[in-house]
């Protein structure tokens, strides 16, 4: 029963963000990042935000086996792009000083 309890709770929970700990803003330009929080005077700029990994343009070296017509192989990079456009609403977090952690988007 107490499992039970625990998963329903776990259900009920995940996927969700803290309000107390969390502000809004927007992205004001990209990629040269300056976001505006909800109620703050001015923009922040680059060196006061920190980005989750997830929402920066990636590179991954990789090796590609071709099988047909013969046996090669290819190497390359795939970049994935950033999911941040310019108006994204997003979810930050205040780090320590006047740092801000960007958590993800709003959907």
């Amino acid at each position: 029963m107490l499992q039970d309890a625990i998963k329903l709770l776990q259900s009920k929970t995940r996927d969700r963000i803290d309000a107390r700990d969390t502000e809004r803003a927007t992205l004001l330009s990209w990629p040269a990042a300056k976001i505006e929080i909800d109620g703050d005077p001015y923009p922040y700029e680059a060196g006061s935000l920190v980005f989750a990994d997830y929402l920066l343009e990636r590179e991954i070296d990789c090796t590609f086996e071709v099988m047909e017509p013969e046996t090669s192989t290819m190497k390359g990079k795939l970049l994935i792009p950033s999911p941040l456009k310019v108006g994204d609403r997003l979810i930050v977090s205040r780090m320590t000083g006047q740092r801000y952690y960007v958590l993800g988007k709003e959907r």
